[in-house]
């Protein structure tokens, strides 16, 4: 499942960054400051310095996100952040970090590369949210009692979004633009919500966050998300297999790979999709 796989995020970074400066892909050292580069061209408000940078409600870009109702079902409830509550998130996060690195260097390694901002609210609503016209960029809701595996979890699932965002903006994913994946005859089954029919992309998106979480959580000896999610996701890429003509032809392979990990519940299948070299490469078409 390349959407997991750190060489392949680090192809893909490499050439975004080369088709917007018009230039060869950075060397791997000068990736990451390349790619925080270009996400600032991207955004209203740029990358500052080095790691994840922690923000709150009264930040810029807390301000940026209410003002322009960015993420607004996290908002619901919206109160202030305490000092104490704030200490204590932004120390549980760090945590989060280093469990994520000790977890998989290779998946730390994605989360490090690909997410440069987290914004954190007290809210009735609790999770994450990541959205494609902000990438890099990661809000969060912290539950009540969220410990830092929690943190951890909510970290990489919002990673993935942003990597398949980037993706997107590299490969190309879908035949048809987003407002049109919204008509009826394009939805599919949600992995997350179930029973809920969803437009495509978004489906998408629902079921490449499941493996990873489902297999830290096996890392763990738990079984809830396993055991929540072992038919739903089945269900939602069965519904993407029966459209893959929506899909581009790196789209369709994403799919596919998908697939392979709902049918089996191969939790070896995500190791080797997060660090394997078979996942690393995409050929790009040669041009017409």
């Amino acid at each position: 499942m390349r959407f997991l796989n750190i060489h392949h995020a680090r192809e893909t970074i490499g050439r975004l960054v080369s088709a917007v400066n018009k230039q060869p892909p950075p060397t791997a050292a000068d990736l990451p400051v390349a790619y925080r580069k270009v996400v600032s061209a991207f955004r209203p408000l740029p990358v500052e310095g080095e790691g994840i940078a922690v923000h709150f409600k009264d930040s810029e870009w807390g301000t940026y996100l209410i003002e322009n109702r960015v993420f607004e079902n996290v908002f619901e409830g919206l109160e202030d952040t305490p000092t104490d509550l704030r200490d204590k998130w932004t120390r549980d996060f760090s945590i989060a970090q280093l469990h994520t690195r000790d977890t998989a260097p290779d998946l730390g390694a994605l989360v490090d590369l690909v997410v440069t901002d987290v914004v954190f609210f007290s809210s009735t609503n609790k999770g994450g949210g990541t959205g494609s016209i902000l990438p890099g960029l990661v809000s969060m809701s912290p539950g009540d009692d969220w410990r830092p595996h929690d943190f951890a979890e909510s970290l990489v699932h919002e990673t993935v979004h942003l990597n398949v965002f980037l993706e997107h903006m590299v490969y190309g994913m879908y035949t048809l633009p987003a407002k049109e994946l919204e008509a009826d005859e394009h939805r599919v089954v949600s992995a997350v919500k179930f029973g809920q029919l969803r437009p495509l992309d978004k489906a998408f998106h629902s079921a490449v966050v499941a493996p990873p979480l489902m297999w830290m959580q096996h890392l763990r000896g738990e079984t809830e998300l396993v055991d929540k999610f072992r038919h739903s996701i089945r269900e939602c890429t069965d519904g993407l297999l029966g459209k893959l003509d929506l899909f581009t032809p790196y789209g369709q392979g994403m799919v596919r790979e998908l697939a392979a990990f709902a049918e089996t519940l191969d939790f070896d299948l995500v190791e080797r999709s997060i660090s394997g070299q078979e996942f690393a490469h995409y050929e790009l078409p040669a041009a017409a």
